[in-house]
């Protein structure tokens, strides 16, 4: 996978379950022999389509809920497995993204990741580092947002000048600026905090308060830069085949994936609230 010859997916969110990911959880996994039985289905999944393995998580106790989560590796070609046709979004349109299904999935138990019933120390360690490069990506985003928005008000000319020199478009340039370095500042301290996680830490405590106020920030931020930015390119915005505007129908999902910006908020409060009742 760090070579580039295979492709990876996560494979958690199913059609009934996706905020609440583990307790809503259907797909399920039963050892028979030396393979465990994987019976299910999964969707939203990024690179679902082309992966050439996917790390699923499954109810190896569904009495247990959330504490009967186990995590298998599953290989394309495995009987059982397979996918379906990507699905037609409105942004992020060259990571493919589609459903996975389990018919009877036959998986070595060598595959089980970690411990039977362990799952969810891995999903949520998993997701805290997640977060963390999510965000920096979306970082990525907002600055090459501002960089297209500065070059074009330095260009673009109306009466007689460039609109740059008019005061309202400096002031969206500027507002653009201070909360791109803002965010991007806290997704650096998040990305430290996780430079320091112990092997298999993390779903509570700091990290996983600053990995969600990170994403939280510059989701929002993204969404902000965008917008001003759309709004200097003016009609030139509008038009799909711009790259300001592919970028415009990338940023929402910012506030959605990897835990929605509800989700998040929610991660942050009881967090806080945590650190007092202690």
């Amino acid at each position: 996978m760090i070579s580039g010859e295979w492709v990876g997916a996560l494979d958690l969110t199913e059609p009934g379950a996706g905020s609440d990911a583990l307790g809503g959880m259907r797909t399920t996994a039963r050892l028979d022999g030396d393979h465990y039985i994987l019976y299910g289905g999964k969707t939203f999944i990024s690179n679902g389509p082309v992966a050439d393995v996917v790390l699923v998580y499954a109810k190896t106790a569904p009495e247990r809920g959330a504490k009967g989560i186990s995590a298998f590796i599953v290989e394309k070609g495995m009987p059982g497995f397979s996918a379906s046709a990507k699905f037609r979004k409105m942004g992020w349109r060259g990571a493919p993204t589609g459903e996975l299904v389990f018919d009877d999935c036959r998986v070595p138990a060598q595959n089980l990741v970690g411990v039977e019933n362990s799952g969810v120390g891995i999903v949520m360690s998993g997701l805290n580092i997640e977060r963390a490069f999510l965000a920096l990506g979306i970082v990525g985003e907002c600055q090459r947002c501002l960089d297209l928005a500065v070059e074009y008000a330095a260009q673009r000319k109306q009466f007689g000048q460039p609109i740059g020199t008019f005061q309202m478009v400096q002031a969206h340039l500027a507002e653009m600026f201070t909360e791109i370095e803002a965010a991007r500042l806290l997704c650096y301290k998040a990305l430290w905090a996780c430079n320091d996680l112990e092997l298999g830490g993390g779903g509570r405590g700091d990290i996983h308060l600053l990995t969600a106020a990170a994403l939280l920030k510059v989701g929002q931020t993204n969404i902000m830069v965008v917008d001003k930015a759309v709004q200097i390119f003016g009609g030139n915005g509008f038009i799909w085949d711009t790259e300001i505007n592919r970028h415009y129908r990338n940023a929402k999902i910012t506030t959605i994936g990897g835990g929605t910006e509800e989700i998040r908020k929610i991660i942050i409060a009881q967090e806080l609230l945590r650190k007092v009742a202690a």
